[in-house]
């Protein structure tokens, strides 16, 4: 059984638990690296097309795995039971079908202890859309394969509470290593108060969680720090080309701001938690 490394990751993401659904299973080979592992005794695989769930079958059947994987053909969590599992992995699809299934099982997955979440596009949309409701991202991975970035993150449900512990803990490790005074007094040489950083800046710091990752900021992942870096060069170039205009039109000159913003972020992170 050949695993991805980024489907080795999700699978690393996963807390020891009793049982766990799989949404959008594709082959089936999550599910049964779960049960090989000895990290989900048991593990509900779901797709909405009937293809990939005759596929992953086939696989599990292969490994004589039925006994430990249930398949069943469902919409998101539409055929799940209330209780039924105690997690949730949705990896490989956008951002937006994330969401959507999200919102579709709220009150399902609200009772869950654990969501494994790898969006191939949304990010910032998913991670906000986490925090508004009450998630924490305890925990989040980045992989580089086949030319791409893929960032992963695991979210427990119903967290009020931890999330102002995140912000205003990754906000005093940024204040802390960037020299930010408050009071005329060095931030590293006094009790930190998030009521004392103004409100751009927990605004800012905020943004730039819900856009690159609380858990891989405050980590330095060194991975982020790559994608980063060739996000900076890409959206510098596209600054050069615009700027080069004789005379921009109000559009161009909106979108010069825009890319202003997004830089100004990035060299952010970077010197706060990279201090290159």
């Amino acid at each position: 059984m050949l695993l991805s490394d980024r489907m080795r990751a999700v699978v690393g993401l996963v807390q020891p638990c009793r049982s766990i659904a799989d949404i959008g299973c594709d082959h089936g080979y999550v599910a049964m690296e779960l049960v090989r592992s000895n990290i989900c005794r048991h593990v509900i695989a779901t797709d909405i097309n009937s293809g990939p769930l005759d596929r992953a079958k086939h696989n599990i059947a292969d490994y004589g795995m039925q006994d430990y994987i249930e398949t069943r053909l469902s919409d998101g969590v539409a055929a799940l039971r209330e209780g039924e599992a105690e997690g949730m992995i949705c990896a490989g699809m956008g951002g937006k079908l994330v969401i959507s299934i999200l919102e579709q099982g709220e009150k399902l997955i609200g009772e869950m202890k654990q969501v494994i979440l790898q969006p191939q596009s949304e990010l910032y949309e998913v991670r906000r859309y986490l925090r508004e409701k009450g998630f924490w991202i305890d925990r989040e991975d980045i992989i580089y394969e086949d030319g791409k970035y893929y960032p992963m993150m695991r979210a427990l449900p119903g967290a009020f509470g931890k999330l102002e512990w995140q912000i205003s803990g990754n906000l005093e490790q940024k204040c802390k290593k960037s020299g930010v005074y408050i009071n005329g007094i060095p931030a590293s040489r006094q009790t930190f108060h998030i009521s004392e950083i103004s409100m751009e800046e927990t605004q800012r710091l905020t943004r730039v969680q819900d856009t690159y990752g609380p858990c891989l900021l405050a980590m330095a992942h060194p991975i982020l720090k790559r994608y980063l870096l060739g996000q900076k060069r890409n959206l510098e170039s596209i600054r050069d080309n615009l700027i080069r205009q004789k005379q921009m039109t109000a559009r161009q000159q909106c979108r010069v701001e825009e890319l202003d913003e997004k830089l100004s972020d990035i060299v952010f992170c970077l010197y706060s938690y990279f201090r290159y």
